[in-house]
C-alpha cells in the first residue's frame, strides 16, 4: 500500500478539484453558447385570448407579448383552427398595416347571430411572427338584433300590419310567415315565407304596410338585408266583428244578467258586444235577500263577448261565476278586463257539461282569488281547448286553486295554450292537472314574474311520468319565490330562458336557457307590472310580444 503524506494529499485533492472546476466551466460555456435554431427564432404567441360580442361587433382582448411592434387578427366565418397556409381565402386580414399596437382590439362590420372563427399573432419588422393563437372555445357568436319597431295596435288591423325601422338602414327584402301550428317537439310551425322586396322609398321611409292577411291571425313578419335577418316581431291581426245569429250590443252601466240570457231562448249563437272604456257588471239574479246566484249559459247556446280592439278595455265585473248547461260549441272573449267583484271565478263548473272550446284573446284578468277556470264535483266535464291568446293574468290565485283548475279523472280536455300572455303574480299551480285526462299543454311567447306559489308547480299533472305532453317555447321565467317547475313528463323546450332570481326550488325544467341578470336589470319596472325589456343585450322574441323593447 502506497501512503502520500499529509501535503502530497491535499496537493492532489486540490488539483482534481481545479481539473473538475474547470471541466463544469467549459461545459456550460458550450450550452450557453448552442446556437438557436431559426425555425425557433419568433415572438411569443399572444396568450389570454378572450372576446366579448355583440350585435355587429366583438371585442378581442389578449396578453399582450414582448418584442410585439403590432398584431395582425384574421377573422372568418370558416374554421381557422390548425389552417396550415398564411391566410384562409374567405377570411378579413385586420392589422397588417401596422395598426393594432395593443389588446383590446374592436372588429366592427360582422354580421348579427353569426358564428366566427378568429385567431392573432404577433409580428415586428426585424423578428419572425408569432404562431397563430385562439379562442379557447376557437369561435364565437355574435348577438342577434331586431331593428323592427313593435307593432302597436295602430300599427295593425283585420288584415293588415304595418312594420317600420330607422329609415336608410342596410335592407332588402321583408317576409310574412302565417302560424299554422306547432310541430311534434312544440316548436312554432309556420307556412312558407311570403317575401316583399322593399323599394328605395320604403328603406328610406323605414317602413311597409303588409296586407291582403288573415283576420285574427298570427304572422311572423321579419326583415332583411340580403341573406342576414335584421330582426323579426310576431303579431296577431284584429279580430274583426264575428259572425253570429243574434247580436246585442250593452249599453254603458247595463248588466248581463241571466233574465237577459234567458230572453235569448233557441240562439245558437249569441254575439254581446261591450263599448271601450265603459264598466258592466256580470250576475246571475239577486234574490230579494241579496243573495247573488251564477250565471247560466242555457245548453246549445254558444256565447261571444266581444269589444272592439284599442282604447281602454271594457270592464266586466264578475260578481257570480259562470257556468253551462250542457252541450255548446264555445265560450269566447275578446278585448275585455274581468275584474273579481267577489266571485273567485270566472267560470267554476260542477255540472255535466260538453264545450269545444273556451278561449279567451286579448283579455285581462284581475284579483280573481281562487281560478279563472275551475271544474268541481264528481260529474263529468269535457272540454275540448282551453286558449288564452294575449292575455294578462294580475295578482290571481291566492287561495288553494290554480289558474286553470282540473283535478279530477272525470274531467278531460285535449289542449290547453297559453300564447303570448303575461303571468304577473299567481300566487298557487298555473295549471293544476291532477289525474285529468289532458293530451297536451303549451306555453309559447309567455312572460312570468312571480307566476307561481311557493311550493306550486307551473303544471302539476300528479305522479312523475303522468298527464300531458308540456311543450315551453320562446318563453321567459322571471323572478319566483320557493316555486317548482312541473310534476308529470319532463316538458319540451324550445328557446326559453330563467333570469337568475327565476329559481326554481326543485322538479327544475331542463332546457332552459339562464340569462346571467336578475328582472329588475331586465324588465324596466318589474314591481309596477312593466316587463318591457330594458337590458340591450336580451335575446330578442322571447316573452310576450307587448314587452319587446322599442
Amino acid at each position: 500500500m502506497i501512503h502520500m503524506n499529509s501535503k502530497i494529499s491535499k496537493l492532489y485533492m486540490l488539483g482534481v478539484m481545479v481539473l473538475l472546476t474547470f471541466t463544469a466551466l467549459v461545459s456550460c460555456e458550450d450550452a450557453n453558447n448552442w446556437k438557436t435554431d431559426s425555425a425557433y427564432n419568433r415572438l411569443f404567441m399572444p396568450s389570454s385570448l378572450s372576446i366579448s360580442a355583440g350585435v355587429t361587433e366583438a371585442e378581442l382582448s389578449w396578453k399582450s407579448t414582448p418584442g410585439t411592434q403590432y398584431y395582425i387578427i384574421e377573422i372568418s366565418t370558416d374554421s381557422l383552427y390548425g389552417l396550415k397556409s398564411d391566410y384562409s381565402a374567405n377570411s378579413r386580414i385586420l392589422g397588417e398595416d401596422g395598426s393594432i399596437k395593443s389588446s383590446p382590439y374592436l372588429i366592427e362590420d360582422l354580421n348579427n347571430s353569426t358564428k366566427y372563427f378568429v385567431r392573432l399573432k404577433g409580428c415586428a419588422d426585424d423578428t419572425p411572427s408569432s404562431n397563430w393563437a385562439y379562442l379557447p372555445n376557437i369561435s364565437f357568436e355574435t348577438k342577434s338584433e331586431n331593428i323592427l319597431n313593435p307593432i302597436t295596435d295602430a300599427n295593425k288591423g283585420k288584415d293588415y300590419v304595418t312594420l317600420s325601422w330607422k329609415p336608410g338602414l342596410a335592407v332588402t327584402h321583408v317576409t310574412s310567415e302565417e302560424s299554422i301550428g306547432t310541430t311534434e317537439s312544440g316548436a312554432p310551425l309556420y307556412a312558407e315565407p311570403v317575401v316583399i322586396e322593399l323599394t328605395a322609398e320604403d328603406i328610406a321611409n323605414g317602413t311597409i304596410t303588409i296586407t291582403d292577411l288573415k283576420e285574427s291571425t298570427a304572422y311572423l313578419m321579419s326583415i332583411y338585408n340580403n341573406t342576414t335577418l335584421r330582426g323579426s316581431q310576431l303579431v296577431m291581426t284584429d279580430i274583426g266583428i264575428p259572425d253570429a245569429e243574434y247580436t246585442v250590443t250593452l249599453g254603458p252601466g247595463e248588466t248581463l244578467t241571466q233574465n237577459l240570457i234567458d230572453s235569448w231562448v233557441d240562439k245558437k249563437n249569441v254575439l254581446v258586444i261591450f263599448t271601450a272604456g265603459e264598466t258592466y257588471d256580470i250576475v246571475g239574479n239577486e234574490a230579494a235577500d241579496g243573495t247573488l246566484s251564477t250565471l247560466n249559459i242555457p245548453t246549445d247556446m254558444s256565447i261571444t263577448l266581444y269589444a272592439e280592439e284599442g282604447g281602454d278595455k271594457p270592464v266586466l265585473n264578475v260578481m257570480k261565476d259562470i257556468v253551462f248547461k250542457g252541450t255548446h260549441q264555445f265560450f269566447r272573449a275578446y278585448n275585455l278586463s274581468f275584474n273579481d267583484s267577489n266571485s273567485g271565478y270566472v267560470i267554476n263548473q260542477e255540472s255535466a257539461m260538453y264545450v269545444t272550446e273556451f278561449m279567451f284573446s286579448g283579455c285581462e284578468f284581475n284579483g280573481f282569488t281562487n281560478s279563472i277556470i275551475r271544474f268541481k264535483g264528481s260529474a263529468a266535464k269535457t272540454v275540448g281547448n282551453i286558449k288564452f291568446d294575449r292575455c294578462s293574468f294580475n295578482n290571481i290565485c291566492t287561495t288553494s286553486y290554480a289558474l286553470v283548475h282540473l283535478n279530477s279523472n272525470a274531467y278531460t280536455a285535449s289542449n290547453i295554450e297559453l300564447n303570448d300572455c303575461t303571468l304577473n303574480g299567481v300566487g298557487n299551480d298555473v295549471l293544476r292537472l291532477t289525474n285529468a285526462s289532458v293530451t297536451t299543454v303549451a306555453f309559447n311567447y309567455c312572460t312570468l314574474y312571480n307566476a307561481i306559489g311557493s311550493g306550486r308547480y307551473l303544471v302539476d299533472a300528479g305522479a312523475s311520468n303522468s298527464g300531458p305532453a308540456i311543450t315551453i317555447s320562446n318563453t321567459l321565467f322571471g323572478k319566483s319565490t320557493n316555486a317548482k317547475g312541473y310534476r308529470g313528463y319532463a316538458p319540451t323546450v324550445n328557446n326559453s330562458y330563467v333570469l337568475t332570481d327565476g329559481v326554481f326550488a326543485s322538479n327544475n325544467i331542463k332546457g332552459l336557457i339562464t340569462y346571467d341578470a336578475d328582472s329588475d336589470a331586465v324588465f324596466t319596472d318589474p314591481a309596477n307590472g312593466d316587463f318591457t325589456i330594458k337590458d340591450p343585450d336580451f335575446p330578442a322574441n322571447v316573452g310576450a310580444t307587448r314587452w319587446y323593447p322599442q
